[in-house]
């Protein structure tokens, strides 16, 4: 096939399943696989939880919660738990179906792949309204939930099994285009974590590149080689994807995002808001609202 994916080293604590979402392979089987089947799919760690991102709006609005995102977390937990060693599909609280397939290598569970997040049938009225209380309950735009919800795919139980069934298979294949060079770092992937568990934090460079106990000028090196941007526009670019969120789940005042983004002013959250975007902080959450 010509593509080369990196190898993974299992005892140095990197995170294949990163490594594996950066590559071509991986993401033209998930463009390939979304246009075939409608459906989503994408790879997470053993370890950890972030919302896959191909996952609907109404998931990446439960991460806007400490709360709701905490209900997400735990039925992650649990179906890695059920999916050590085979595929694990259940329903999440929302009425969702998924499935998370392990990934292997050299006998070792070293990510999951995770598919679905589609109802099965017919979406239930009194059950999007049972979901509209759970919003209102934890801080979200109880709307803009049902907008949500309304948008996320349905699919049937045959079509659903067959698209699992490809994910199964692709998955067994991915030992097979290991590479023997590595590429990995891990001071990188632990800087990148702790960005995104506070991101209003003011961060700077050097003062991440010395919490993970690295020279800032080396640090800006292989950011960039492991990201493919520099490290401002990397945060900038988390910081706006977490501000389109809330601008689409939460009625805060844009000011209010902005702040809680991580921003120190409003023109300096407009004009990266619309370098990022292509569109106002405004424009978004109007258009969020139709």
């Amino acid at each position: 096939m010509g593509i080369e994916l990196p190898y993974f080293p299992l005892d140095m604590g990197t995170s294949p399943a990163t490594s594996i979402l950066d590559t071509a392979l991986f993401r033209e089987f998930r463009t390939a696989f979304q246009l075939a089947t409608g459906l989503t799919v994408d790879i997470g760690a053993s370890s950890g939880f972030r919302i896959p991102e191909g996952a609907p709006r109404f998931c990446h609005m439960m991460d806007l919660s400490d709360s709701s995102c905490e209900i997400c977390r735990e039925t992650h937990a649990v179906m890695q738990n059920a999916a050590t060693d085979t595929a694990h599909t259940m329903e999440c609280f929302a009425g969702m179906t998924s499935t998370t397939i392990p990934v292997k290598v050299r006998g070792v569970t070293v990510g999951f792949l995770q598919a679905g997040h589609v109802f099965l049938g017919k979406k239930s009225t009194m059950h999007f309204e049972k979901l509209r209380r759970f919003g209102r309950r934890h801080g979200l735009d109880p709307d803009a939930i049902i907008r949500a919800l309304q948008s996320t795919t349905t699919t049937d139980s045959s079509r659903y099994a067959a698209a699992v069934q490809l994910v199964r298979v692709f998955a067994r294949q991915i030992p097979d285009f290991l590479s023997i060079a590595p590429v990995s770092y891990p001071a990188v992937e632990r800087a990148l974590r702790m960005i995104r568990e506070d991101l209003e934090k003011s961060w700077t460079l050097t003062g991440v590149a010395r919490a993970v106990n690295m020279n800032p000028s080396y640090f800006s090196d292989v950011f960039h080689k492991t990201t493919g941007v520099t490290f401002s526009t990397h945060l900038a670019n988390l910081r706006v994807d977490k501000a389109c969120k809330m601008l689409e789940a939460t009625s805060l005042r844009i000011s209010e995002i902005a702040y809680a983004c991580g921003f120190r002013s409003i023109s300096q959250f407009n004009r990266r808001f619309k370098q990022s975007i292509g569109r106002s902080p405004r424009e978004v959450r109007l258009a969020g609202a139709s």
